[in-house]
């Protein structure tokens, strides 16, 4: 693989990535610039996410800018205005190993919890970087809406002044 494949996802401190109905109000009170969610944004190549995230985000239009994106579907989908999307039924690893040769920058998996998943159990997720907020929302989407056997290493974990917790691991199968 060319680049880097990272898995960053918020999730609420119960382990939803959404809330009922797909809603991520839920990360409005926790906008920060302790992220440095412009450093990472600035790393990417190319970002990578199923149908679903794909048809939400089209519902906000296309907010990744030039970076292209890989959308893994089995559904005829309508391409984000102004951006350069294509679309996989690939198996998720095979899809995403790839992409991933097609820049020597970050590729980005934003979602959702199929592909964060299968990605995991394919061995293409390089680092699962994990931002929980310290809310609870009882139900949702799950980040993990199955099991996964692997092992998961912490290799650092950052508190914030507004209570988000940083988590980075790093995957092994």
């Amino acid at each position: 693989m060319s680049s880097e494949i990272v898995a960053y996802v918020a999730v609420s401190l119960d382990g939803y990535i959404a809330g009922e109905g797909g809603t991520v109000d839920f990360l409005e009170d926790f906008g920060s610039d302790e992220y440095d969610f412009h450093g990472f944004f600035d790393s990417l190549g190319a970002v990578v996410m199923g149908s679903t995230t794909y048809e939400q985000v089209l519902g906000w239009g296309w907010p990744y800018g030039e970076t292209p994106g890989l959308v893994l579907t089995t559904r005829d989908l309508a391409v984000a205005e102004g951006a350069t999307i294509e679309f996989s039924a690939e198996p998720t690893g095979d899809a995403i190993r790839a992409y991933a040769s097609t820049t020597d920058k970050r590729l980005w998996i934003v979602g959702g919890g199929r592909v964060i998943l299968d990605a995991l159990h394919a061995g293409t997720v390089e680092l699962l970087e994990l931002y929980v907020m310290p809310v609870v929302l009882g139900a949702g989407i799950p980040l993990f809406p199955g099991e996964f056997s692997g092992t998961l290493t912490l290799i650092e974990s950052t508190a914030f002044s507004n209570g988000v917790v940083r988590l980075r691991y790093r995957p092994a199968v």
